[in-house]
């Protein structure tokens, strides 16, 4: 498969008090359009990723308030919602519907508003991600089911605190150098173990913060992009979803894996690469145990031997791949419905060699993203190419 991206905007990710969440929305859509270099008109379907509008905003039919500010009536407008796959599954909708041969151009949109509510309240919304009615109120939330997985991970494999704070250590060096990162600084081994617990292992150092923030790509047939020599030619050659465990309780070392394990080998088959081809990947990684997780279930590691590459640099800039060159989750924060369409634009970006200069990997041609959602009830995974022939 391949499905054109031909353009891409995204907002900052931080604590944005100023503005609402139609106002991020419009942001990252506008940037959007403007990289395409396409009219309003041209934009026939709009996907939105969005988690807790109503909750967070007081908004619902979210999907209908964007196709309105945006400007983009009278195309079709839906809002998407799934955890924190939210974003992903938004790009996985607008892929098929290019592959269907039903549009020639949509646009995927996630966004975000999650700071303008006591950090109490934010918390007992993103709960409603989970199972809301049993675990949350006996005490198992996602720190502390995620905590869990953690102290499993390093009974198993032999995994250390201190080996796992070499996953923050990476990520904050470059969220420090990724302007649109919510959190911009760097830290050592010792004071990621210094900062306070979460949830035990878990340290602050290792938890992503909440942000507010949009992203959005517009997505079209191969052929249009094809017919645009002026605009890079990255396209999107494999999308596949999957779903796993509701109960925080039952997921497991086995079940974390398979989330991502299985949709990954999809995709893989699908764009017709291997794990040895990525140069670069963003992996979902709101607690920093899950980056491991997921380096281990694309197969860049062996299992239990994730953690690895932040501590020897293979996961680093110039290393076998670089993961999370944003900063990830635990540097980018985690808006929710916009994190699966941020992990995008951030690797539309080093396949473009538009990044940073200091996160560019050189002569990025292949990537991945890789979104989760729940306790381990939604798995996603994009390949993306660069393909100029």
């Amino acid at each position: 498969m391949r499905v054109g991206v031909l353009g891409i905007g995204k907002t900052p990710h931080k604590i944005q008090h100023n503005k609402s969440l139609r106002d991020l929305i419009v942001e990252a859509g506008q940037k959007a359009i403007d990289d395409a270099g396409i009219e309003r008109r041209d934009i026939q379907a709009l996907y939105v990723g969005n988690v807790g509008s109503v909750g967070f905003c007081f908004e619902n039919s979210t999907g209908l308030m964007a196709v309105d500010h945006l400007g983009l009536v009278p195309s079709a407008a839906v809002r998407v919602e799934a955890a924190c796959g939210t974003g992903a599954w938004a790009l996985h909708l607008g892929c098929a519907a290019i592959l269907s041969g039903l549009y020639d151009t949509v646009m995927v949109l996630g966004a975000e508003k999650m700071n303008d509510l006591a950090t109490v309240e934010a918390t007992s919304l993103i709960a409603q991600a989970a199972d809301s009615k049993e675990e949350y109120f006996s005490g198992l939330t996602f720190p502390s089911g995620t905590a869990l997985t953690a102290r499993k991970y390093m009974q198993t494999y032999g995994c250390t605190e201190e080996d796992l704070a070499n996953v923050s250590v990476k990520n904050h060096y470059y969220g420090a150098r990724n302007p649109y990162a919510h959190l911009r600084f760097e830290c050592t081994v010792d004071e990621v173990m210094r900062s306070p617990k979460v949830a035990d292992p878990l340290k602050l150092f290792e938890v992503c913060p909440m942000t507010d923030a949009g992203s959005a790509l517009i997505l079209c047939r191969e052929e249009m992009l094809r017919d645009r020599p002026d605009k890079p030619q990255v396209f999107v050659t494999a999308t596949s979803m999957a779903s796993g465990t509701w109960y925080a309780a039952s997921d497991g070392l086995d079940e974390s894996f398979d989330l991502l394990a299985r949709p990954a080998q999809k995709a893989y088959a699908m764009a017709g690469i291997s794990a040895d081809d990525i140069d670069v990947a963003e992996i979902y990684n709101s607690f920093a145990i899950q980056e491991p997780l997921g380096i281990e279930a694309l197969g860049f590691a062996e299992r239990g031997d994730g953690w690895k590459g932040a501590a020897d640099g293979s996961t680093w800039l110039d290393g076998k791949v670089a993961v999370n060159l944003s900063g990830g989750l635990l540097c980018k924060g985690h808006p929710l419905g916009a994190t699966g369409t941020s992990q995008a634009c951030d690797i539309v970006e080093q396949l473009r060699g538009t990044a940073p200069a200091e996160i560019q990997r050189k002569d990025a041609a292949i990537g991945i993203s890789a979104c989760r959602g729940g306790p381990g009830s939604v798995g996603a995974v994009h390949i993306y190419q660069r393909l100029e022939d």
